[in-house]
């Protein structure tokens, strides 16, 4: 069950993730975020009322969930301005190493890593940087200028780093509040901080008749796959599922290089490869 859950959460992501792009591209990065969000919260609700215990906050949990909401937009935010902008099959796998970042602060914080660990922080840390130089090679391929690739590996390291936070404060809320509800409150604060960017930076808030399927299953995959990590938790709090689903960068890139038709060099699958297997050294 656990197992599956994984899968599922790790097709969920990445499939999102890739409908996010065509979104961005549509209505603008911040729409597509506002939208996928309300979608999202929504399902949420819906999903909190059947099979939820009702709520019951508290200070510390309700701090951290802010703080990891509001920080998971901006990551989300980031991400989406990083697929908007391409090529999907670098951001991707740039953004799935947030496990690397997460390992850092919970170093950081009095964690005593293993030794796999620690090896396994290397073969990120080399996989991250395969995929970077790689880069390069989609210069001519997707006609992107030495800017435009550059700012999108930029803003993929970003978007990792702003992730890997949320998910640090989130972790710290589901220890005073059940998993669901943390869950409920973290999607509420991002989407009352993307509404809140929107409104400030006067953003034009509108659909097209294209964007509104896509955000509608982009909406719902997101939040399928946060879903089933959270049952999964219920099950093993130290779960397989976990491991599995950081593998939705994979599931991005293999529909960027059929359906987009993104060449993928020997470097940058070199590199793919040992993020991938790095990530789940830091997770086990």
């Amino acid at each position: 069950m656990v197992v599956f859950l994984g899968i599922l959460s790790a097709l969920s992501f990445g499939v999102g993730d890739f409908l996010a792009r065509f979104s961005s591209q549509e209505v603008g990065f911040k729409n597509s975020l506002f939208f996928m969000l309300v979608v999202g919260s929504i399902f949420y609700i819906f999903i909190f009322f059947f099979l939820g215990d009702g709520l019951a906050p508290n200070a510390i949990g309700l701090s951290n969930s802010f703080l990891s909401g509001i920080l998971i937009m901006f990551g989300l935010l980031c991400l989406y301005r990083g697929l908007q902008m391409g090529p999907v099959s670098i951001v991707a796998p740039i953004v799935a190493i947030n496990p690397l970042f997460v390992f850092s602060i919970r170093f950081a914080l009095g964690s005593e890593p293993t030794l796999i660990q620690w090896i396994s922080t290397l073969i990120v840390i080399s996989g991250a940087v395969f995929v970077s130089i790689s880069a390069e090679s989609h210069e001519e391929s997707l006609g992107l200028t030495k800017k435009q690739i550059k700012d999108s590996v930029i803003i993929s390291f970003i978007s990792s780093v702003m992730l890997a936070l949320g998910l640090v404060f989130s972790q710290e809320a589901s220890n005073t509040l059940n998993t669901l509800e943390t869950v409920i409150y973290i999607r509420f604060f991002s989407l009352l901080g993307i509404a809140t960017l929107l409104l400030f930076t006067k953003s034009k808030i509108f659909l097209t008749k294209k964007s509104i399927p896509i955000l509608f299953f982009q909406g719902i995959l997101e939040t399928t796959g946060y879903f089933c990590l959270v049952y999964a938790y219920a099950f093993d709090r130290v779960s397989i599922a976990v491991v599995i689903s950081s593998g939705f960068g994979l599931v991005t890139v293999i529909l960027a290089r059929f359906i987009l038709k993104e060449t993928i060099s020997k470097i940058q699958a070199s590199g793919i490869c040992l993020s991938f297997l790095g990530v789940v050294g830091l997770i086990i």
